[in-house]
């Protein structure tokens, strides 16, 4: 796996064939944990119909990965944020399963003829992608019980951990999974820092004159 560069006017990272196998399960699961069908049985649903106003109380979350990812509005106030939870949960799950769709997608497509290993993806729709990484890592963060800044970076000494106890083995590949996935996001979030500013200097300079 590589970060991604600029190449082009396009952001681009590489990954190989099981690179991008990996990724792609990843994101099947979350998305079928906000309840989704399974993008590599089904593959990429439609948009879904939501509710235009749901009046019932919905619940939160029972599974603490999805919790992260549908957080409660306000620790101290449990109306408000049942409230708020019955406002805008089905829009934001849709939204978050459309997001984990397009980076599938990405992720399925082969590349040119020249280059399966790119992973390209426009300015445009960089945010949603990003957006759709931190969403993987928020799982793989909840499942490793990362909660700080410390907690991760602890969490990478695991990777010369040479223990046996069961469950290590797994555990270490989820660690390299986050640690990935993080070095990933975060090329792509600067890039499009970098994009951005290119774009308000352009935008003053012409104003300008």
């Amino acid at each position: 796996m590589r970060a991604f560069t600029e190449r082009q006017g396009a952001f681009v990272a590489r990954l190989d064939a099981s690179e991008r196998e990996v990724v792609a399960a990843l994101v099947a699961d979350v998305a079928q944990l906000l309840g989704a069908p399974r993008f590599d049985e089904v593959g990429v649903p439609g948009a879904p119909e939501v509710p235009l106003l749901r009046t019932e109380p919905l619940p939160a979350p029972q599974d603490p990965a999805v919790r992260r990812l549908l957080p409660d509005a306000s620790r101290d106030d449990p109306e408000l944020s049942a409230e708020f939870r019955r406002l805008t949960e089905d829009d934001l799950r849709a939204a978050k399963v459309a997001r984990l769709g397009r980076l599938w997608t990405l992720l399925t497509t082969p590349g040119d003829g020249r280059r399966h290993d790119l992973l390209t993806v426009t300015p445009a729709a960089a945010p949603d992608v990003a957006a759709a990484l931190t969403d993987l890592r928020l799982v793989l963060a909840e499942r490793l019980d990362v909660r700080t800044d410390a907690d991760a970076e602890r969490l990478y000494d695991e990777l010369d951990d040479e223990d046996g106890a069961p469950g290590a083995e797994v555990r270490r590949y989820l660690v390299a999974l986050y640690g990935a996935l993080s070095w990933l996001q975060e090329s792509l979030v600067g890039l499009l820092l970098a994009h951005a500013r290119r774009g308000d200097a352009s935008g003053a300079a012409t104003s300008g004159g």
